[in-house]
């Protein structure tokens, strides 16, 4: 007769193998007196870690007729040490072989499980109890997959979403008392609406003023973050909060110190908007900002990358002129997924080999891409038992390039990387804000197209290494820095380029010359140059007609 293995060993040895692949998640499996209110309650494998919410493992053989009940069960309960939410249940189907191999953790270890995954989605009122609202992925079927792709979901749905929702809601409030107050200014002041889209390389209308509001939202969330793990910079309160008497002389000087860390793409866009205001409306702002950063922080999320890409998301509009129709967070992970699988051989336990890659978005909009690429790269450095805290400036200052033409969308950009670890400082970054249309000596420039003529391009913005800005970080007319996107050197280029025709006749748009290059209030002359230069730079260049080509940049 064929001995069959009880379920819990098979439980234990999944905790073990998944434990060293979890990075700061602690695997506990088949513990009892761990869920508040259900002492008797045993998860068969309960993930926790410091700012996530808690994982259930549910496990049995197959078929598994109660797996998918005891996982829902377990939704919306509270873990008792740390106290923590389960905000995700996953019900899992060992294959049959593994009941009965005769080496139990090696059955595991190379198993195909099959498993749904639950998750709370909210709560509804009734006027008996309060009901949890759940989902279920895949709504109907189940995932297959191996040790690592379990791994993956659990990193994945360990985010705490209700906070993060909750946090995103704060930011979005705030959001919205900032542009009230700029929104005044427009009917008394319009030159400084004049003067915020100008610096923002954007239309002087309503979405203009909601994004300088959500860019001054991000840094003072990113402000607190920060102050919150240094000494040397002051807290908000201390610069902002309604006891100090200039709060934008000393916010000014908050960011200043922090830009001598660094985090150029956040802070320097940021300090020039609050430079622009005059000094009763900045405290208005300031005092909004002050008590939207303490109502983020008191939600209690822990990273902030998940919420700048959630708000920003949510104020992208339909800009055509720029063609920039950003790629959804869904399909950035796909696709980074996809790419990074099919890279070269990495040694991903290792900081110092990952800090030797070069990753390119030369159209990166909202980071999304790049995000997306950095989480499928953090996901193997912490399977292969890396600390991801360490490998954050390699990737900041080495790994990951960045080019856009609008400053908003580098500041996106830069506030969800650094985001990943906001805690964690970096010395540079690689995130360019290239020029665009018609230039102070006559010429014209085409954004990271103008890489096609040289390995070497100047930018608009102080971003990057401090050794090759032209101007010091306190003249904002003079920090430029030349970037530099080699030939051959990239391992992976992953875009979602503008696509657009150069003739254009619909709708609103029916009157303009040529869309691709309708941005920045471009004149028809401006177009037409630009035009001529991209068809001069274009020759030779496979497949150019139909998106931006880098195929000459990467390594053979």
């Amino acid at each position: 007769m064929t001995p069959h293995h009880a379920e819990s060993n098979a439980n234990t040895f999944l905790g073990d193998l998944l434990r060293p692949m979890l990075g700061r998640n602690a695997a506990l499996a088949q513990n009892s007196r761990t869920i508040v209110g259900h002492p008797g309650w045993q998860p068969d494998l309960l993930i926790t870690a410091p700012g996530r919410s808690a994982v259930v493992v549910e496990a049995e053989y197959t078929p598994a007729a109660n797996v998918e009940q005891e996982a829902k069960d377990r939704l919306g309960c509270e873990v008792t040490i740390p106290s923590l939410p389960i905000e995700a249940a996953i019900a899992l189907r060992y294959p049959t072989r593994v009941d009965t191999a005769p080496d139990l953790r090696a059955a595991v270890k190379d198993a195909r499980f099959s498993y749904c995954v639950f998750t709370v989605e909210g709560h509804s009122e009734t006027p008996e109890q309060k009901v949890k609202k759940t989902a279920r992925f895949p709504e109907s079927g189940w995932l297959e997959g191996g040790l690592t792709d379990l791994a993956d979901l659990i990193r994945l749905v360990s985010v705490p979403q209700l906070p993060v929702n909750d946090a995103t809601d704060a930011m979005q409030k705030g959001i919205d008392r900032v542009v009230s107050i700029l929104d005044e200014r427009e009917k008394d002041r319009p030159a400084l609406s004049q003067q915020i889209a100008k610096l923002l390389g954007m239309d002087n209308v309503p979405q203009t003023r909601r994004m300088a509001g959500a860019i001054l939202v991000n840094a003072t969330v990113f402000h607190e973050r920060i102050a919150g793990s240094r000494n040397d910079i002051k807290a908000l309160s201390q610069v902002c909060g309604p006891e100090v008497s200039n709060p934008k002389a000393e916010t000014l000087k908050a960011w200043q110190a922090i830009l001598k860390i660094d985090y150029h793409p956040i802070f320097d866009i940021a300090r020039r908007l609050l430079d622009l205001l005059p000094s009763r409306s900045a405290a208005a702002i300031l005092h909004t900002l002050e008590y939207t950063a303490g109502e983020v922080d008191s939600v209690g999320v822990e990273n902030s990358h998940d919420l700048t890409g959630r708000v920003f998301q949510r104020l992208i509009a339909d800009r055509k002129y720029l063609a920039t129709f950003y790629t959804r967070p869904a399909s950035a992970a796909l696709l980074a997924r996809l790419a990074v699988a099919k890279m070269p051989a990495v040694d991903w336990s290792g900081a110092a080999a990952i800090g030797k890659l070069r990753i390119g978005d030369f159209a990166c909009g909202t980071g999304a891409l790049l995000s997306a690429v950095y989480e499928q790269i953090a996901a193997r450095h912490e399977r292969a038992g890396g600390d991801l805290e360490q490998l954050h400036p390699a990737m900041m200052q080495n790994v990951l390039y960045g080019c856009d033409v609008l400053p908003s969308a580098i500041h996106i950009t830069g506030s969800t990387l650094s985001g990943a670890q906001p805690h964690v400082d970096y010395k540079q970054s690689r995130l360019y804000n290239m020029p665009y249309g018609r230039l102070s000596d006559g010429s014209v420039a085409i954004g990271s197209l103008d890489f096609l003529k040289s390995d070497a391009q100047l930018t608009l913005s102080n971003f990057s290494d401090p050794a090759t800005r032209t101007g010091s970080t306190g003249d904002t007319a003079a920090g430029q820095a030349i970037a530099e996107i080699k030939d051959s050197t990239f391992d992976l280029i992953i875009m979602n380029p503008p696509f657009t025709r150069a003739t254009n006749h619909e709708g609103a748009h029916a009157d303009v010359v040529n869309p691709a290059f309708a941005a920045f209030a471009a004149s028809k002359a401006d177009m037409d140059a630009m035009g001529r230069r991209m068809t001069a730079l274009g020759k030779g260049v496979s497949g150019y007609h139909a998106t931006p080509a880098w195929p000459r940049l990467l390594r053979p």
